[in-house]
């Protein structure tokens, strides 16, 4: 599972790094230019991640594809999937060119960060599809067990983004709008290179598949579509709490976005396992043994509580002088210092709820992942987080609360449905002496 995690994990942190460099150059420019990034970032942030919920559909696949020992199959998914991720891609880069003053309206963005913020989205709308197609391609390369591809797809991105954001933020004065440049920009370099690499790695020619495709892509869509749906209410959600602090005033608001991006690290770090035990599952649910699936899912939960206690313990020592090193706003330091434990504490049940639902992917369930999710959301984080963050005023740690609310009932529900799919068993029926496929 580590062998599988380990690149997962750096490749994520490095993506992050993306928001972090940008977040740190444009507090350095003005609270103005942070405060435009932290409203527009979690609406481009829905688009993304509407667009990789296909790419879960195809990892899925190519997994369970992979585990039986289909290589053919393996081939179809990647070449269906990647046709599919540009036109889902140019359709969510549209709407998102055509919506973005009305969103960031809607959300209670000022009138001074509506135009900077505008420009942001709108050059990013042309990111969309690009990335659409690289989440899908990494997506197939982790089902085969090639989880390395990731990593460095993501370390090229983070090459092109500094130095370009440099030059376009500072040096010729276009600020948000340059870092949003730098990272188109660079994301098309990183889609580039995985293309070369998937050409004749997945992309293999198996013969007549005009028959395969629409069944292809109705398996696909029966598993994407909930995870799109889940992915991208969950950001919106993210972009509506984002909204819920620009309404506090613009210190809260940039506080939040730098809470935010240290809690994207701990998330990230989670993740990476959550990742490797839905590659693990699928694999071992394709070739036909789901008990041993399940295990992989215990041992999951295991390693994911260990990796939440590292990076939390590093976040609560050391996290006054990061965030001074982010912003010179005493302010905006303090609220954003405030927040910290809280926000660390929402990840404590998600680092239980993870392994269930990447369990639940392995097997194509994303609907119940989905309902639990939207669940959740709608039950208590906003409104909990619109009471207590915005109407009685607790600020930054009411919403922190909300989240924590959110990820207690959100593991519960996951919990309840792995019961039902997955009833209590003696764990040595499980062959866990069985290794997997976990590269090609």
């Amino acid at each position: 599972m580590w062998t599988l995690a380990y690149p997962l994990l750096i490749a994520g942190l490095t993506q992050i790094t993306l928001n972090i460099v940008d977040t740190v150059m444009l507090a350095r420019l003005s609270t103005r230019a942070l405060s435009a990034f932290a409203l527009a970032a979690p609406v481009y942030l829905v688009a993304l991640i509407v667009v990789r919920g296909w790419a879960t559909a195809v990892q899925v696949q190519v997994a369970q594809h992979h585990g039986a020992g289909r290589p053919g199959e393996v081939a179809r998914v990647v070449r269906t999937g990647t046709i599919t991720a540009i036109l889902t891609g140019t359709a969510v880069g549209a709407l998102l060119y055509t919506t973005a003053t009305p969103v960031l309206n809607l959300l209670g963005a000022p009138d001074n960060l509506v135009g900077p913020g505008t420009a942001y989205l709108r050059v990013l709308a042309w990111a969309v599809p690009v990335a659409a197609v690289s989440f899908t391609l990494q997506g197939a390369c982790a089902g085969i067990g090639a989880t390395r591809v990731s990593m460095y797809t993501a370390l090229l991105v983070n090459a092109v983004n500094l130095p370009l954001g440099l030059l376009l933020i500072f040096r010729t004065g276009l600020g948000v709008t340059g870092a949003a440049i730098a990272t188109l920009a660079a994301t098309a370099a990183g889609t580039g290179c995985l293309l070369l690499y998937c050409r004749t790695r997945l992309l293999r020619r198996t013969g007549d598949t005009d028959g395969d495709s629409p069944k292809i892509t109705r398996d696909l869509w029966r598993i994407g579509w909930p995870e799109m749906s889940t992915l991208g209410i969950g950001y919106f959600n993210e972009a509506l709490l984002a909204g819920f602090a620009a309404r506090m005033g613009t210190h809260d608001l940039a506080a939040y976005r730098i809470v935010d991006n240290l809690l994207l690290v701990i998330f990230t770090v989670l993740a990476s396992g959550a990742s490797a035990v839905t590659i693990l599952a699928a694999q071992e649910i394709g070739s036909g043994n789901h008990l041993r699936a399940d295990v992989w899912r215990r041992t999951g939960t295991r390693l994911l509580l260990l990796m939440l206690t590292l990076p939390s313990l590093a976040a609560l020592a050391l996290g006054r002088p990061l965030i001074s090193l982010v912003t010179g706003d005493p302010t905006v330091a303090e609220r954003a210092w405030e927040a910290l434990p809280l926000a660390l504490l929402s990840m404590a049940p998600m680092a239980l709820a993870m392994p269930l639902g990447a369990l639940l992917r392995a097997a194509g369930d994303t609907r119940s992942v989905m309902i639990a999710s939207v669940t959740s959301d709608y039950l208590l984080l906003i409104p909990v987080a619109w009471i207590l963050g915005v109407h009685t005023g607790l600020g930054l740690p009411g919403l922190y609360t909300a989240w924590t609310a959110f990820a207690a009932l959100y593991a519960f529900l996951l919990h309840r449905r792995h019961r039902h799919r997955y009833p209590q068993h003696d764990s040595t029926e499980a062959d866990t002496s069985a290794s997997p496929p976990v590269s090609s």
